[in-house]
């Protein structure tokens, strides 16, 4: 007997694809009006981080090769940027390319569009983790949430990482999720490909690489297991490779993606206050004043940061606590780029949204456990690589998508629950969901 109230058998295959599609235009649609007036209204020429992101771009938008233009970071021969992961930068010269160069309104507008379909993409999570009825509700609630919600959206207007980065993230889960559900392997080669992307636009999902793999070994029911372990790290070096072995080629050195994550590490201890030695810390300016290389400038600060938790363990609970507290804090307005970004909404939807995840953990945490370990592994990684580098309120801003998507789950398990008693859904790697 199916459900009261649901469509069943045929009349349900053939309302699915209606309701999926209505369902994904109305995600779109009310997430695309917020996002485009964002994107046309802010004017402001790029400023300090995004201003570094354009000065990597044109060079290779016009086309110009690997000559040394500044001293201290010569430009690589792709277009960068051992200095910062290239995928943004590339992304932003792929832009300039066709819509000319410095067009940052074409960026933005570009940027509104892919945030708009990265809602899209949630609903489709909540399909593919959760299944059914409840997946459809779970997904349609979080993307409803993040259509409005302001500390994500207003990222289209800026020459930032953040729209790109997400929108990789969510391509990477939902073709990770659907490799599985349609039992193609070239699929989970498409998913490990955007994941590299997604590292290489920021290499905050760096441990969901290997994770990934162990995730579909030890996937229920899953056929083909070892040639969709081997494609997904295939596609992962596909992307990270090229990169790799042109920072080989250009500094002689292994450098998988990027150098900065020196600075980083410094910056994460300078910014802490009460510290027990700050005078055993070397200034910035006084590193700067050196004049090395790239390689060996970020290996000063590296080794700047590291000296000073060596000798001053007692800081390292202060240290750790402040990265903590950046995490947690909701905001009002942050100022990035030297611009404030008023955030209303985050002082009441971070804090649902992030005790929603945590709730998620304890209702029913067997039930569709194996891609919901996909979720957690990816948010995992990321909070991992903000407590260990440095930790700023914009770098757990993708996150929260994920975060909703499992309070969602919350509003909806026990609903899920009942239902499940009568209409079972199917496991992963069937069709259907």
């Amino acid at each position: 007997m199916p459900a009261q109230g649901l469509p069943s058998g045929s009349h349900w295959r053939r309302f699915r694809p209606i309701l999926d599609l209505a369902l994904i235009l109305l995600i779109v649609g009310l997430g695309l009006g917020p996002r485009l007036s964002a994107a046309r209204s802010y004017t402001l020429p790029p400023q300090a981080e995004e201003e570094l992101y354009n000065r990597y771009a044109v060079p290779w938008s016009l086309g110009q090769g690997a000559e040394p233009r500044e001293q201290a970071f010569p430009w690589h021969p792709m277009g960068s940027f051992t200095h910062r992961p290239p995928g943004y930068a590339l992304f932003l010269g792929l832009v300039y390319r066709i819509a000319g160069t410095e067009n940052w309104p074409a960026v933005r507008l570009t940027q509104a569009w892919m945030g708009a379909v990265a809602l899209a993409l949630i609903y489709a999570l909540g399909i593919l983790v959760y299944g059914g009825w409840a997946g459809r509700a779970a997904g349609l609630a979080a993307a409803l949430l993040m259509a409005r919600y302001d500390f994500l959206l207003l990222f289209v207007a800026r020459l930032l990482s953040e729209t790109l980065y997400l929108f990789l993230c969510l391509s990477f889960l939902s073709l990770a999720l659907l490799a599985l559900r349609r039992k193609q392997p070239w699929l989970s080669l498409a998913a490990g490909y955007v994941l590299g992307w997604a590292n290489l636009t920021r290499p905050f999902v760096i441990f969901v690489v290997p994770g990934y793999l162990v995730w579909l070994l030890i996937a229920p029911r899953l056929q083909r297991r070892w040639r969709h372990v081997t494609l997904a790290a295939l596609g992962a070096l596909l992307a990270i490779g090229p990169v790799t072995w042109r920072n080989w080629q250009f500094h002689g050195r292994l450098i998988p993606i990027s150098t900065n994550g020196g600075f980083t590490l410094y910056n994460s201890i300078v910014k802490v206050e009460g510290l027990s030695a700050p005078e055993d810390l070397p200034s910035e300016a006084s590193i700067d004043a050196r004049e090395l290389g790239e390689l060996a400038e970020q290996g000063a600060f590296r080794q700047a940061a590291l000296d000073y938790m060596r000798r001053h363990p007692e800081d390292l609970p202060r240290i750790f606590a402040r990265k903590f507290r950046v995490l947690l804090a909701a905001k009002a307005g942050h100022k990035v780029s030297h611009e404030l970004m008023a955030t209303p909404d985050d002082p009441w939807l971070y804090p649902l949204a992030l005790g929603g995840a945590l709730l998620s953990l304890v209702v029913r945490p067997r039930w569709r456990w194996h891609p919901r370990l996909l979720l957690l592994l990816t948010i995992g990684s990321q909070l991992i690589v903000c407590l260990v580098t440095n930790t700023e309120a914009r770098y757990r801003v993708p996150i929260v998508p994920l975060y909703a998507l499992l309070a969602a789950w919350v509003l909806v398990g026990p609903v899920a629950g009942a239902l499940s008693r009568r209409s079972v859904p199917p496991p992963l790697g069937e069709a259907g969901a």
